[in-house]
């Protein structure tokens, strides 16, 4: 099924995981080591929005000198929440038990419709199939001589050879999902056919799920009988359904999952086939913090593009998350939940740095480091919630106010993703630069995105 995906919304950038990490992120409410002068009290100040009580600009200009005689230039626009203050959320991982995803698929799926879908099952041919697969790109490798990807190859090659003998036979498998404890199902939505795909591993951190409408039911969500989509820009849409009407859809259908506190934060366009028929509207949705949504945003590291679980990247964290869902007249075409979290405490107030004290820091960053965006300057400067990992707690997390400065407009969702290079974080709390590789910020790419790019 994870093929299927992957080929369907072939347009978009691969699905990834994120990287690992050991920062710890340790705030206590109103504790500083920095005398009162350095910091702001968002509850005391005379301020009513974070704009007034930082003291920040609309607009940074500036040329920071560098000391080889080259230049670091600013024309940034500033961003800032409009909120009155931004408190700390801690949060954990999540992991969809058995009746989680009992309860996801009844609500999906017409009664009597579901069945394990066997395609998708782990199964000995199934696994036998993935093996060639993995023999066939290796082929491949070693002709082209990659050697990064050919120690990926023979890694997860020699791994799924590793569950060939505990595997089941596909007729020992029940069609009944009975007690959840498969991970692939297929039912019907209103007579039209779906698949819901859980990938669901602690040991690995990830937990996500999608709702998927099959290839021939694509076709019943746009007229030109396109099999894939991709979101896009379009002042034009044949779907009847408002942006306003999808947003308060997707809550609605989150909520009634019982997964609240997340709001919308980016709607696009659904584009149909090489016809770009477009035709309803995808909707990005992120957790809601004290009045802000925070924009699950892909960062990628360097040049390099590392693959998750294995020697060239390491144990990843967990992931962003996200909801995502595709909609039109005719109803949720897709749907996916990645990274979902549980919320531990929230509310929690800290005092930001001013305006003035995170240019300086910025300032420090870039001439300390000897940073230079060849051909580009620093349009966006961004007050954010950015999640950390806790070192001493597995699988807990904070998020926190942090700046961020890039050349361009930063993005969520399929086919969005913004370089670490491209970035320059400050901690808006103690002025702290914040490298998001050790933070659990970026993503790595699953492994088997090198299948499906030579298939």
């Amino acid at each position: 099924m994870k093929k299927k995906y992957i080929g369907i919304l072939a347009m978009t950038v691969l699905f990834a995981l994120s990287g690992c990490g050991t920062k710890q992120v340790s705030y206590e409410v109103e504790k500083t080591s920095s005398g009162k002068d350095s910091k702001i009290s968002q509850e005391e100040s005379a301020g009513t929005t974070l704009m007034e009580t930082l003291g920040v600009e609309e607009e940074w200009t500036e040329k920071v000198s560098l000391d080889g005689g080259d230049s670091f230039h600013i024309a940034a626009e500033v961003s800032v929440p409009d909120v009155p203050k931004m408190s700390l959320m801690e949060v954990s991982e999540y992991y969809y038990t058995s009746e989680d995803k009992k309860r996801v698929a009844e609500h999906f799926f017409d009664e009597g419709s579901i069945q394990v879908n066997l395609e998708a099952v782990p199964t000995k041919d199934n696994i036998a199939r993935t093996v060639q697969e993995w023999e066939k790109a290796l082929e491949r490798f070693e002709e082209e001589g990659i050697e990064e990807k050919i120690a990926i190859a023979k890694s997860e090659k020699k791994k799924q050879e590793s569950l060939l003998n505990e595997a089941p036979k596909a007729d020992e498998i029940s069609l009944s999902p009975d007690d959840y404890l498969q991970d692939s199902f297929k039912g019907l939505i209103d007579g039209k056919e779906f698949e819901l795909d859980f990938d669901i591993n602690e040991e690995e951190h990830i937990s996500q799920w999608t709702l998927c409408a099959s290839l021939e039911t694509y076709k019943e969500f746009n007229e030109t009988g396109a099999e894939f989509w991709s979101p896009g820009i379009a002042f034009d849409n044949k779907c009847a359904l408002s942006k306003e009407e999808a947003e308060k859809k997707a809550v609605q259908i989150c909520e009634e999952l019982g997964i609240t506190s997340m709001a919308p934060v980016r709607v696009k366009a659904v584009q149909w086939g090489d016809q770009k028929e477009n035709n309803g509207y995808y909707v990005v949705l992120g957790r809601e913090n004290a009045g802000v949504v925070m924009e699950p945003v892909t960062y990628f590291t360097g040049n390099e593009q590392f693959y998750r679980d294995t020697e060239y990247g390491g144990k990843t964290p967990y992931e962003q998350e996200i909801i995502d869902i595709g909609i039109n007249d005719n109803g949720v075409f897709w749907m996916r939940y990645s990274g979902s979290l549980s919320v531990d405490k929230e509310g929690t107030e800290v005092k930001l740095l001013s305006f003035d004290q995170i240019k300086e820091a910025f300032r420090k960053e870039i001439i300390s480091n000897d940073i230079i965006w060849s051909g580009m300057d620093a349009h966006n400067l961004d007050l954010i919630y950015f999640r950390f990992m806790n070192e001493k707690q597995s699988g807990k997390y904070t998020y926190v106010p942090v700046w961020r400065l890039t050349p361009y407009e930063v993005e969520s969702g399929m086919g969005s993703n913004v370089a670490e290079w491209n970035c320059i974080f400050i901690n808006g709390i103690d002025g702290s630069p914040v490298d998001i590789d050790e933070a659990g910020g970026n993503y790595y790419v699953a492994p088997e995105s090198l299948l499906y790019n030579y298939e």
